[in-house]
């Protein structure tokens, strides 16, 4: 179907939804009142869901939810809209939009992707607030001027993929044995590049089939595509093997695995890995170890290039035959000389499930 949105007109998000802002969670509460209704806070993973709660935390204010609703992160990643499904509570950190009449499931998945398209307005930490209920988004609209939930509705239903399959069962990935890891810098690991500025209007202007990324994370932080003499004529900074990106500001932080590599606008920057060792499961492996300091990056702190090369991660280590640790007298990835066991990494990675389905 055509999304073709000349003639949309402009509605008041509060037309269509009340908002509800969640309570204080604890550590305590959650353990203490740990059951199986889902508990929206301030993260992206997993639908927004970060904990699971019983019912009986009614009894200190907290409100379900009836499903289908919209939650909305309020701060760090402030704007990320989820659609649930189930009915759900929300913490301090997530707002619930709940339709003033009966909307359906598509309605909402059409209406949460509009919405995410603001959340620019909420990047650098700034919150969402109350005043979220006079966001002005464009809707397609029928005859009468009015929103044209069927067009919506039948536009989200007519997306389709198919599912995709693995042969690996959960549980067959071999143990982590995490005490037999060692911390490496990220600067002996990776080449950092810094990126330059590229705006949304040059994409336009320029476009191609090359990948553009910079500090958000919808799309693997793919912002458009642009074309590559462009891109080299400009001197901007890219990469045409595969890479990792890191946000600088934003979503400071955020790691995402670009497959064709990209090239990175001033509000992110590239991680490239040395040839030899630079296949797609050592890149998703080192993402998921790079994300686990992303912490470090919140409430407006920056990612810069000293900064970032000289965090640590643990990783697995090589060892000889007869299981003492191997050490490379170059010292090339620590001053100890452990090597990372790239050889286990890629077997990792390939062991879960959908691991078989990679294609770098």
């Amino acid at each position: 179907m055509n999304l073709n949105i000349h003639g949309w007109k402009e509605f008041r998000i509060g037309d269509f939804f009340y908002l509800q802002r969640g309570h204080t969670l604890t550590v305590e509460q959650r353990e203490e009142y740990e059951g199986d209704i889902p508990c929206i806070n301030g993260t992206i993973e997993n639908n927004g869901v970060q904990c699971k709660l019983s019912k009986n935390i009614e009894s200190i204010g907290f409100n379900i939810i009836k499903a289908p609703a919209i939650s909305i992160v309020r701060v760090g990643n402030g704007g990320k809209t989820f659609v649930q499904t189930k009915d759900f509570f929300i913490a301090d950190n997530a707002f619930a939009l709940t339709p003033l009449k009966h909307m359906s499931i598509f309605s909402m998945m059409f209406i949460s992707a509009i919405l995410d398209g603001e959340q620019l307005k909420y990047s650098y930490g700034r919150t969402v607030t109350n005043d979220y209920c006079n966001t002005i988004i464009k809707l397609p609209v029928d005859a009468t001027d009015k929103p044209n939930w069927c067009f919506m509705e039948s536009y989200i239903a007519s997306l389709h993929h198919k599912p995709l399959t693995t042969k690996n069962k959960k549980g067959k990935a071999p143990d982590l044995n995490l005490k037999t890891w060692h911390s490496f810098s990220v600067g002996r690991l990776f080449t950092m590049l810094n990126g330059k500025g590229i705006t949304q209007e040059e994409i336009a202007e320029n476009a191609g089939e090359f990948i553009a990324v910079q500090s958000g994370e919808d799309n693997n932080g793919v912002m458009g595509k642009i074309d590559l003499n462009y891109c080299k004529k400009m001197k901007y900074t890219y990469s045409e093997k595969p890479c990792l990106t890191v946000a600088r500001s934003g979503s400071a932080g955020f790691v995402s695995y670009q497959n064709s590599g990209c090239v990175v606008g001033d509000s992110a920057k590239i991680l490239l890995l040395p040839d030899e060792v630079a296949s797609i499961e050592h890149y998703l492996f080192l993402q998921t170890m790079l994300t686990a300091n992303r912490f470090k990056y919140t409430y407006g702190r920056k990612v810069t290039e000293d900064k970032y090369l000289n965090d640590v991660i643990d990783l697995p280590i090589q060892h000889n035959a007869d299981g003492s640790t191997f050490t490379d007298s170059a010292c090339k990835y620590s001053d100890e000389g452990f090597v990372p066991d790239w050889e286990f990494m890629e077997n990792y990675i390939k062991s879960l499930p959908y691991g078989d389905r990679l294609e770098g």
